[in-house]
């Protein structure tokens, strides 16, 4: 290993010293080849000769280079063996010795330092064994580093603590204790000497036993900490400070040796100062020692730990009364661990669980936030066993709740962080031990002002094991009593109203218990027949939605691993199957289509999960009776009058069962499928209801998912072939992309089959061609999928290779001979995606690219915009898999093209050609592609050129190199080509563009309710309160330019110039363009710009002349702020033409 690798790559640089170290370096390494001699020049030098070589020249008397030599010394030692080093100890140390004195006389600051660090490293070398370390000559070296490490220089100070340091770690790791009694002794003998006037150097000292003592053994720490107390009574604050640093790095230190004596005495004297809380940096200190040192303690004294918890815990709670929020998390945090290791619930001490729960008392509220978190994880910790220790704690906390509104300094805050507290000890605890302890009711039902505690309960028994009976027992009591409460004659209305709304949210639990429930078996049939009512209560509608959700929750955690109590859990449930699937159904089958119809998704799911469970012979009856009904219902509503009330009602119940056998398809048997297979399959030919024949089709994909037999069956694969060329025509929109689905579906079962008829292919690819323009982009997706399913299919069925894909890509190309752009456009685009997917492993589609890019460039002589989009992702396709000499035929081509687009009027697709112009400059160079270019648009590729060495420069050296092979998906590589109205220079979003997006996306999710300005109080249960719901709340400061001016010293407003937002947006930067803007700028200072008159705000003649406001025009509109859209708007270029323009409207004549 070459340790001089590094240095050797700033030989030739601007930094004068390495440069100069490297001149050394060459001149040591000269010395050494000429000793060797010719033969051996071939052998790379070792870092031994290295040594050697440096050592010699360090020993020689000329001074001049000393610095360096002690430099390229000091990396090379480390690669040295430490064989030859424990060798040559003597003289390497005397030679360096010698050269820090003479450094330090001739105050060489420089060359002491790097000696400091070549002897440190020595010394590290040796063997870390009292032999060693009692000869003279050794320790009489080590105490050169003592002696240096407290020196007035901090450089000096600094480097000779850092190599002590590192060399008793040497000896820690060794356990030897040979140089323990001279550091002792050393750091005695400077603190006895020293006196009140001079503290720098017991500063310097304390600072360095920081990092010594963690590394000394205990007996010696001990003395050390003795004498370390003494400093705290000083009185000074800076030496008080780096005392108790120097002891938190002690007690912080996991390898550190200190006795069980040494941490009591520690503890001791620190309970003993006076808590300056407001000294935030003392303060943490304190937290520090008294919590580690406790912690540490317990196992090796457990009665001195005992002893002094209640003092310490007292003393800990008076940090929070510290105005520092930094002080309040390091006491959370550090009492945390403290308590964690020491505290016995069992046989606590009263004092110290008095002493947390007075921590809830007003005068810490602003610290609530941090002692709440530390409740959290001491309640966490102890779990089930915190009760009944910190019953105390929960029921003030559940008082100050509902308290809160009296408290001045109430806020959002401080009730999440009391919910937080909540969930976490519920989840500790268990929900049923929680609501003894805080109960929700009292003798006249449920307490109002702990309704609070539902959703808290709700959030944790989500989360932990809970039992069904205490639900079916507790809560439904509960509920019970509101209900009766609310049907009582003496209630008022609006008390009626609220008993309801209890009613509910003790409800709402029900999902919750039953997420992981451990007595499912056992107590569901108590809770069955309750379950079946709630959901046929038809003054709550919502249950239906509760009980669901909790029927789903059961049958997913009756799969559990456990074999034996899923087994028994799945019986319970399916027991009840009979009862709960046709009332599902029946609920279904009354849904409101225009009010409920959002309900239909989960009671389906709920239908199909129950299902699963149940008996095969019911579901076939259930099944075949609902192919019944969904055969009579059609055939009603089929004869009825369509715009009959009526009819409409039976067209509601044919989709509601449509969408019940959905849900069981998974679970029928094959008898069934052929059964469901034969009832939709005219459904499929019926445009007149779009939503059947959109199910239908669905119902088509889920019998190929879940029925494999079924899809692969030749009679069958042929009859579905047959219906969905039939269904062509009459296809729905809404129904595209099911039915693409479907197809795909075919598709791959004929690809798994021996299907070898693919003569409906062709029939079919037009259209696939056309949903690939769909506006819907997951039917643009799904025609893509099939379109390279087709091709697949199509291949495979070919001997030849390449053969298939060759025909599939002549019937794709077929489409540019339609008379529409619309077809002509998706055939390109088609093709683009054909080629991108197999360009690159199929030789008959690269063999035909040529052709293909001839054929498809024709097409930029159109007029048609979206004909002209595909052809230049095409292009873009073309450009990245065509070699470079066979892309050169059609370089004039392509340019032509590109520049009659980069030059149009509305400029739709600059920023698209100018990537690609770029991408052929890269490829070809600048100069030949300006060959090419007519001597009119030759200032583009100088901009181009330009703008890339700009970015050049800009770009960090680690960036500089794109990978042109990172795998990118087909929308990804036409990014810059589907965005119509974009005009972006760049193709992929940078890092700051995509956080910006995020972070607008993330406003977007949250909504507001705007509030009266006359204060009235907002009715959450009016359905007019939804008109009121935003999605942004304005705010004072809404933008940058509202902040508060500056003001000048004699108080004048200092109004900031705007920003020039043209350099950061402007897309031209050469000369021509520089001139132009000049002239328009001194045209409108004329008053001659035409330019102004045609940015003019649309509706500037309703404007009154001599008043404010607009007037009225006989003969015409009522006046309004308009603004014509124009897409040009949204090119960067026009961005302050834009914010013009719309600061315009709406603003009077003198107001800004």
């Amino acid at each position: 290993m070459d340790v001089f690798s590094e240095l050797r790559r700033h030989a030739g640089g601007n930094h004068a010293p390495k440069v100069k170290l490297n001149i050394v370096l060459a001149a040591i390494t000269d010395v050494i080849l000429e000793r060797r001699g010719p033969a051996n020049d071939a052998e790379s030098i070792s870092n031994t000769e290295y040594f050697a070589a440096l050592m010699t020249a360090l020993e020689s008397t000329d001074a001049t280079h000393t610095h360096e030599i002690l430099q390229l010394l000091s990396m090379v030692l480390p690669e040295v063996h430490e064989a030859v080093l424990r060798t040559k100890f003597d003289a390497v140390a005397h030679c360096l010795v010698r050269v820090m004195n003479d450094a330090q006389s001739n105050s060489d600051v420089a060359s002491l330092k790097s000696g400091l660090v070549c002897l440190g490293l020595v010394l590290q070398a040796l063997e870390p064994t009292p032999s060693v370390w009692s000869h003279p000559t050794v320790l009489k070296t080590f105490h050169v580093l003592l002696a240096l490490a407290t020196d007035p220089q901090p450089k000096i100070r600094k480097t000779a603590q850092i190599s002590i340091v590192k060399i008793l770690e040497v000896h820690a790791d060794a356990h030897c204790d040979a140089l323990s009694t001279h550091i002792a002794s050393f750091a005695e003998n400077i603190l006895a000497s020293a006196v009140a006037k001079d503290q720098t150097k017991v500063l310097q000292l304390v600072g360095f036993l920081a990092s010594a003592l963690p590394l000394l053994p205990a007996k010696v720490v001990t003395s050390l900490t003795e004498a370390l107390f003494k400093l705290l009574g000083a009185n000074q604050k800076t030496l008080s400070l780096v005392t108790l640093q120097a002891l938190d790095a002690l007690v912080s230190a996991p390898q550190s040796q200190v006795s069980a004596a040494c941490l009591y005495g520690t503890l001791n004297t620190v309970l003993q100062m006076d808590a300056n809380v407001h000294d935030k940096d003392v303060a943490i200190c304190l937290i520090h020692i008294t919590c580690r040192s406790l912690a540490r303690l317990q196992p090796l004294h457990a009665a001195h730990a005992q002893e002094l918890l209640p003092r310490v815990v007292v003393a800990m709670c008076t940090y929070f009364e510290s105005q520092h929020v930094q002080v309040h998390r390091k006491t959370a945090e550090c009492l945390n661990v403290a308590l964690q290791a020491t505290l016995n619930l069992s046989s606590a001490a009263p004092r110290v669980l008095f002493s947390l729960e007075s921590l809830l008392n007003l005068r810490y509220q602003h610290a609530w936030s941090s002692i709440f978190v530390l409740l959290s994880s001491l309640v966490s910790f102890f779990g089930e066993a915190a009760s009944p220790s910190f019953d105390g704690v929960f029921k003030t906390t559940v008082e100050l709740y509902e308290a809160m509104d009296a408290m001045p300094q109430a806020s959002d805050e401080m009730r999440k962080a009391f919910t937080r507290f909540m969930v976490a000890s519920t989840i500790a605890l268990g929900a049923e031990r929680m609501v003894a302890v805080v109960p929700l009711q009292n003798g006249a039902g449920i307490v109002e002002e702990r309704t609070w505690l539902i959703p808290v309960v709700r959030d944790a028994v989500k989360q932990i094991p809970s039992r069904l009976e205490f639900f079916a027992t507790h809560i439904l009591n509960l509920a019970k009593n509101c209900e009766a409460v609310a049907r009582a004659d003496s209630t008022t209305p609006l008390e009626s109203k609220r008993m309801q709304a209890r009613t509910m949210q003790l409800w709402s639990l029900f999902p919750s218990f039953c997420t992981k429930p451990t007595d499912l078996s056992a107590s569901f049939k108590k809770i069955a027949k309750t379950l079946a009512n709630a959901m046929s209560d038809k003054r709550y509608p919502e249950l239906q939605l509760l009980v669901c959700q909790g029927l789903q929750a059961l049958i997913k955690a009756a799969n559990r691993d456990d074999v034996a109590t899923s087994a028994a859990d799945q019986m319970a449930l399916s027991k009840f199957a009979a009862r709960f699937i046709p009332l599902l159904i029946t609920i279904v089958e009354g849904l409101d289509v225009e009010v409920e119809s959002e309900r239909l998704p989960t009671l389906t799911d709920t239908i199909g999960g129950y299902a699963k469970l149940a008996e095969p012979a019911f579901i076939q009856s259930v099944f075949k009776q609902l192919m019944q009904t969904l055969l009579e219902t059609t055939t009603q509503y089929k004869r009825s009058d369509p715009k009959a009330p009526a009819t409409l009602g039976l067209q509601a119940q044919a989709h509601f069962h449509m969408s019940i056998a959905m849900a069981l398809i998974p679970i029928i048997d094959g008898s069934q499928v052929e059964l469901l297979y034969r009832v939709v399959k005219p459904y499929l030919l019926d445009d007149t209801d779009p939503i059947m024949q959109k199910r239908s089709y669905s119902v088509l994909v889920q019998l190929c998912e879940h029925h494999p037999a079924f899809a692969t069956s030749p009679d069958k694969l042929t009859d579905m072939i047959e219906s969905l060329s039939e269904s062509l025509l009459t296809c729905s929109v809404p129904a595209k992309k099911m039915r693409l689905r479907a197809l795909n579906q075919i598709v791959s079962a004929m690809e798994r089959t021996q299907h070898d008829d693919i003569s409906f292919i062709p029939g079919l690819v037009g259209e696939i061609m056309l949903c690939t323009k769909e506006a819907n982009a997951k039917a643009r997706e799904a025609a893509f999928e099939l379109l390279l399913a087709m091709a697949r299919l199509v291949e495979s069925k070919h001997s030849q290779p390449g053969a298939g894909l060759m025909d599939f890509l002549q019937m794709v190309l077929g489409g540019l001979a339609a008379r529409t752009p619309h077809m002509r456009s998706a055939s390109v685009l088609c093709m683009s995606r054909l080629v991108f997917e197999f360009g690159r492993t199929e030789d008959a589609i690269r063999s035909a690219m040529p052709d293909l890019m001839r054929t498809v460039l024709m097409l930029l002589h159109e007029k048609a915009r979206e004909v002209i989009k595909s052809v230049i992702g095409f292009m873009k396709l073309g450009i990245a898999i065509l070699s470079k000499d066979a892309l050169v035929e059609f370089l004039p081509s392509i340019i032509e093209g590109l520049l009659k687009w980069i030059g149009e009027a509305k400029q739709r697709f600059r920023a698209k050609t100018r990537t690609i112009m770029m991408k052929l400059c890269r490829k070809y160079g600048y100069e030949y592609i300006a060959s090419l270019v007519p001597d009119g648009d030759k200032k583009l590729i100088t901009h181009i050129r330009k703008t890339k060495e700009r970015e050049d420069r800009q770009k960090d050296k680690k960036h500089e190199s794109h990978s042109g092979s990172k795998a990118q998906s087909f929308e990804e590589f036409m990014q810059d080509s589907d965005d119509d109205d974009s005009d972006r220079e760049d193709v992929k979003p940078t890092k700051s563009s995509a956080k910006s997006s995020a972070a607008n996306n993330m406003k977007v999710g949250k909504s507001y309710i705007k509030e009266n300005a006359e204060d009235e109080i907002v009715d959450f249960l009016d359905n007019s309160a939804f008109k009121n719901i935003v999605n942004s709340r304005k705010t004072k400061k809404a933008d940058r330019d509202d902040e508060d001016f500056e003001f000048s010293k004699d108080g004048r407003l200092i109004i900031p110039g705007e920003p020039d937002a043209d350099d950061d947006v402007a897309m031209e930067s050469d000369d021509e363009d520089v001139v132009r803007r000049d002239v328009q700028k001194q045209l409108e200072q004329m008053g001659l710009s035409k330019k102004r008159k045609i940015e003019a705000v649309a509706g500037q003649e309703y404007k009154a002349k001599k008043a404010g406001g607009d007037i009225k025009k006989k003969g015409k509109l009522e006046p309004y702020a308009f603004i014509p859209l124009d897409p040009k708007l949204m090119a960067k270029r026009n961005k302050r033409t834009a914010v013009n323009r719309f600061e315009k409207v709406g603003k009077q004549k003198h107001k800004k």
